[in-house]
């Protein structure tokens, strides 16, 4: 079943129930869709893109823009003709952007006007890129305004049958070479998101699915994906700056479920703690449940949460290319009794830990993780052998190294490909390394790590500098800003000389135990 067709059924059954909300607190702005206006917006949109621009089934639309109606608007209007959509990660500087492209060679571009400088700046490069779509007040002579689209008349339905195996979205994530990874996901593989998600969380209609954090990303859009389909709600909130905002979207839209990640659990947790956010001047008896994952999860930072809010809180686990979030939970009723675990697979997820030959593991054995879902991936695109070293005979192999205990929950041990996770966006240290190494004074570079009490870990660079040769550390950040987005520049940076083993490779643990004193960087809370 095409993924778009339960706006299609939602739009027919539920036609005057509110479907979403948009909040934007610092304007003190509202915006909210019915099922039926969103599922005409949705058409609006698809048949614009068929009718108008040409855009076949099988087509790819690259689509850049930050959080709101109009983002979900058109994702499901590209899926809804059977073309595919491309979600990009709004801190991709230009590089990304065209290698993005190259990958996929996308007929249209949908940004929003507040990404229009990155998008410039490497425009005349994106040569298969016929048109542009341009959401905001700002729309350059060369795109086309959205509001164009929005008065658009056709709003027939404009649905076509797909195969379960049909291509919906590739989605990028980091790659332990430095370049992102094209994740292909498709209509099934969202349909078994939506129903497996909304049976790991109980989803029921009139729930309300408070979400913030980026759509492009699988752990907030696979999260929705259960409200979506039963016909729920959801509310996005625009801004997040100020902790209040996030409460009184909860309070005053009767959300019943959020995501957190560390940085914002954080936030809110020193607010309250230094009296600037009162939980009693909310009513949040709606509230039921929050998740909490992304990254790891210091069990301070649980407990503080469990102690805090009135609702059930939960440790999850997910990659992008198993489905999002939602894989692994850790419910409330465990949360305190299995400190540092993210608990056992959800519905429809069998999960196991193997050894190097591919054998099962018992209870407290490292090995990897591995585990069979039909929400994974179809496969990376165009990358047959990297494909097949990750999806073997039916399992997912995550490169997390995992154990379990004898009651079979599941425990985090080391890090995928010395990954670093900073305010809930993996980074891998190689992409920064080989960056660095560029520069003509730099010998060696090792990144690694560092706690960090808001974004739990920062980036710090071990600089190796050649012989007789001295630099700053400005001069270092100033030569990693041309190459690198911001959240990924080094935070810290050391001169000294890089620890490698005898054959050649970086001894990250050891490096973590000297410069940070321990061997993983968690931070716990202030």
């Amino acid at each position: 079943m095409n993924y778009a067709k339960y706006a299609t059924l939602h739009a027919r059954h539920l036609p005057e129930k509110e479907c979403l909300i948009e909040r934007t607190p610092s304007l003190n702005q509202r915006r909210s869709l019915t099922w039926k206006q969103f599922n005409d917006e949705i058409n609006r949109t698809a048949n614009y893109l068929s009718k108008e621009l040409g855009i076949k089934f099988g087509d790819y639309v690259m689509h850049l823009q930050n959080n709101s109606l109009e983002w979900l608007i058109t994702y499901y209007g590209i899926i809804k003709i059977g073309a595919v959509v491309v979600p990009l990660n709004f801190r991709f500087l230009g590089a990304d952007i065209l290698y993005a492209a190259d990958v996929c060679d996308p007929k249209v571009f949908i940004i929003g006007s507040e990404f229009l400088p990155v998008v410039q700046s490497v425009q005349k490069d994106l040569k298969t890129v016929q048109k542009y779509i341009c959401v905001g007040a700002e729309v350059p002579g060369d795109m086309i305004d959205y509001k164009t689209i929005a008065a658009y008349e056709d709003i027939s339905e404009a649905i076509v049958d797909v195969d379960d195996q049909h291509d919906l979205a590739m989605m990028f994530t980091s790659g332990t070479t430095g370049k992102p990874k094209p994740v292909l996901h498709t209509h099934y593989s969202l349909n078994n998101t939506a129903i497996g998600n909304g049976m790991s969380y109980f989803v029921e209609k009139n729930d309300n699915y408070v979400f913030f954090l980026p759509l492009y990303h699988s752990g907030t859009m696979f999260l929705w994906a259960p409200f979506y389909a039963t016909g729920a709600k959801g509310t996005i909130l625009r801004e997040f700056t100020d902790p209040k905002w996030i409460m009184e979207a909860l309070a005053e839209e009767k959300g019943t479920d959020i995501l957190f990640v560390v940085p914002i659990a954080v936030a809110i947790l020193n607010a309250i703690k230094d009296g600037k956010l009162k939980l009693a001047d909310y009513d949040l008896s709606s509230w039921r449940y929050l998740e909490i994952g992304a990254q790891p999860v210091p069990f301070d930072v649980m407990k503080k949460l469990v102690e805090t809010f009135p609702v059930g809180v939960s440790n999850i686990y997910g990659i992008t290319e198993g489905g999002g979030g939602g894989l692994f939970n850790l419910y409330p009723e465990d949360v305190l009794r299995k400190p540092g675990s993210i608990g056992k697979p959800t519905f429809g997820v069998e999960g196991k830990i193997v050894g190097y030959e591919g054998e099962d593991l018992p209870a407290g054995e490292v090995g990897e993780l591995v585990f069979s879902t039909p929400r994974m991936m179809k496969g990376y695109f165009k990358n047959e052998e990297m494909t097949r070293d990750t999806l073997k005979d039916g399992w997912l192999y995550t490169g997390d190294l995992l154990q379990t205990d004898e009651e079979g929950f599941f425990y985090i041990v080391d890090r995928k490909k010395d990954m670093i996770t900073s305010g809930g966006e993996n980074i891998f240290p190689v992409e920064i390394e080989d960056a660095l190494m560029e520069h003509e004074k730099i010998d060696d570079v090792a990144c690694i790590g560092h706690p960090d009490e808001r974004l739990v870990e920062v980036v710090m660079a071990i600089v190796q500098l050649k012989d007789g040769e001295t630099m700053t550390e400005e001069e270092v950040l100033e030569f990693g800003k041309t190459k690198l987005a911001k959240y990924k520049l080094p935070r810290k940076i050391l001169f000294d000389s890089v620890m490698r083993n005898p054959t050649g490779k970086l001894m990250k643990p050891q490096m973590r135990e000297k410069y940070t004193g321990r061997r993983e960087a968690f931070q716990k809370l202030s």
